[in-house]
């Protein structure tokens, strides 16, 4: 009897172990499972941080890269209008050289603005990807030197689509971040292959290479280890690429070097040829009226002074309403708005000036850096879009483009 009782007690006190070594290693697991749930709200919480105070820089560098775009407007316009009066050839030099400064603020302007766009780009068209890369390694030729040594690799890869613009200005920074990662000379290789579904671009230095920690903070926004840099170039083009469906891997080891390897999604189609660099250049057109409405003055005057002299007569308004009442009781060929503006925007104009005569085109002028689908421009209107600052042979393709007949503007001495 006793030892029954005891081999029962026996039993019972080793299933009670079990028991407690069960739930011993329960509270483990769950201790685990708590532990990574905080690191998982930890992190998601840092994201929603950056995601946020990313937003707010967004914002403050569109209107900043808006102001920008109107001081940089009258400056290249000015200096167009002096280059075609002046034959002074060091006279035309300066010119030049204010003209390619004016550029270069926009570009960086621009760059500012890829931190508001979080959309697909307004333009998708299919790209020859080596075309494409090989067109934006030729435009770093100036910057690389003689003690970099260039190499190229360009595989059989399929067609991808997207802005071809925007497409050229990530690549030209990541290849430029390459030629900055070698002051001293180097190896620089840019790759094109394929990877299941995706084509892929690589770009290789033989330079410095980055750390871990420097690694990770390469897409931030105006981090830079280089001096004199804006700490721009690689964000952009990590906004570029994402808004293209694509992704940038990094890998790279400090004193040997380092790859961005760029993913891009496969078009559906074959593409047209194309050029991707330049500008049109104007087409034989009408002498047109048109109505300019800007409200900064200095634009205004510039576009203004452009036109008059391409052959066109120009009527001035100083924002959307005050265009809207000359619209309404005289007639034009041609309505040039900017976007953003008190009281009317140029949307709402463009939507007025369609109501009242539908064939009456409208070409939108924006230094916001804003996207907008074929759809959306039909639907408020618009016919055609220039981004600030404007060139001179860029404003007479758009008004030769949009308004038909046969005569060509005269130049006025």
């Amino acid at each position: 009897m006793v030892r029954d009782i005891a081999d029962f007690l026996y039993w019972i006190a080793l299933g009670l172990m079990v028991v407690i070594v069960l739930l011993g290693f329960w509270v483990l697991r769950l201790k685990q499972h708590v532990g990574e749930r905080e690191r998982q709200l930890a992190a998601a919480r840092e994201q929603l941080v950056r995601t946020q105070k990313l937003r707010a820089l967004g914002e403050m560098l569109s209107g900043l890269a808006h102001a920008f775009n109107d001081v940089f407007t009258p400056i290249l316009g000015r200096a167009q209008l002096l280059g075609g009066r002046v034959t002074d050839p060091q006279l035309k030099h300066w010119i030049t050289i204010i003209e390619r400064s004016a550029m270069e603020g926009a570009k960086t302007a621009r760059r500012m603005q890829e931190f508001t766009r979080h959309r697909g780009p307004h333009r998708s068209v299919p790209l020859n990807l080596n075309t494409l890369v090989s067109e934006s390694v030729d435009a770093t030729r100036p910057r690389r030197g003689e003690s970099i040594e260039l190499v190229r690799e360009l595989g059989q890869v399929k067609n991808v689509s997207g802005d071809p613009l925007a497409l050229r200005e990530a690549l030209e920074n990541l290849v430029n971040n390459a030629i900055e990662a070698m002051p001293d000379g180097g190896t620089l290789t840019v790759a094109t292959s394929m990877d299941g579904g995706e084509a892929v671009v690589t770009v290789t230095d033989t330079g410095d290479g980055m750390t871990p920690e420097i690694q990770r903070k390469i897409f931030d926004p105006f981090f830079t280890t280089k001096e004199n840099a804006s700490g721009l170039g690689l964000s952009t083009a990590e906004a570029i690429v994402q808004r293209h469906g694509g992704q940038i891997e990094v890998e790279s080891v400090p004193d040997k070097g380092s790859a961005f390897r760029v993913r891009l999604p496969l078009a559906g189609s074959a593409p047209r040829a194309q050029k991707l660099s330049g500008v049109p250049r104007p087409r034989a057109g009408a002498a047109a009226r048109c109505l300019v409405v800007e409200d900064e003055a200095n634009v205004r005057d510039m576009i203004k002074d452009v036109l008059t002299i391409g052959g066109h007569q120009v009527t001035l308004a100083v924002d959307g309403s005050d265009a809207a009442d000359m619209f309404k009781t005289e007639t034009f060929d041609i309505v040039i708005t900017d976007l953003a503006m008190p009281r009317l925007d140029g949307l709402q104009l463009a939507r007025i000036v369609k109501n009242l005569r539908p064939h009456t085109p409208v070409l939108l002028l924006t230094g916001w850096g804003v996207t907008l689908t074929v759809d959306e421009l039909e639907e408020h209107g618009v016919d055609a879009v220039l981004a600030k600052p404007l060139r001179m042979d860029e404003i007479f393709a758009a008004v030769a483009s949009l308004v038909p007949g046969p005569t060509k503007p005269e130049e006025k001495a």
